[in-house]
């Protein structure tokens, strides 16, 4: 009975413990997957990124595939700024004649504001780069871009994806 008890004090006490840990997780450290394709996004902190306006960088996993694609979030200029995200790959020759690649050399599968899923909605993104993850992402229209996009139909024949993802994760790098 004591063992049963106490046992039930241990359990109790563990779950603001796993709640808290939750809770501390930075998006600089967070990993989220998009359900319907399987793809991650996998946050890390910076380390001396070139653009004076990125806040945050990540990575994009394409299922099926051993490609990981570089992106970032950068903050617009202005009184109205708001978070923008890219995701870009390699360009290919009649991405460079559709006029996609950009100064780094790489070209844009998706681009566009992101949003911050919470209980309440979507939210703009906090600018600071401690900001705590959100229990989710929001970037528009990046299901259509991404399913459009050849090397994840070549991999993913019958594939889609969505615009939302979940948190799944958080890395201690």
């Amino acid at each position: 009975m004591i063992i049963r008890k106490l046992a039930f004090v241990f359990l109790g006490l563990l779950v603001p413990i796993q709640g808290a840990s939750a809770k501390e997780c930075l998006l600089s450290h967070a990993t989220y997957r998009e359900p319907r394709s399987g793809a991650v996004l996998q946050f890390r902190p910076l380390d001396n990124e070139p653009a004076a306006l990125t806040v945050q960088v990540f990575s994009l996993s394409v299922p099926n595939t051993d490609k990981n694609l570089p992106a970032d979030i950068t903050w617009t200029n202005g009184k109205n700024s708001f978070p923008l995200g890219t995701i870009r790959h390699p360009c290919t020759d009649d991405d460079r004649e559709a006029g996609l690649q950009d100064g780094s050399g790489l070209c844009r599968i998706w681009d566009g504001q992101v949003y911050a899923l919470t209980g309440g909605g979507a939210e703009q993104l906090n600018s600071s780069e401690a900001t705590p993850a959100p229990k989710g992402l929001l970037l528009p229209d990046f299901g259509a871009a991404f399913t459009e996009w050849a090397d994840f139909a070549n991999a993913n024949p019958n594939g889609s994806a969505w615009d939302a993802f979940t948190l799944t994760g958080c890395s201690d790098e």
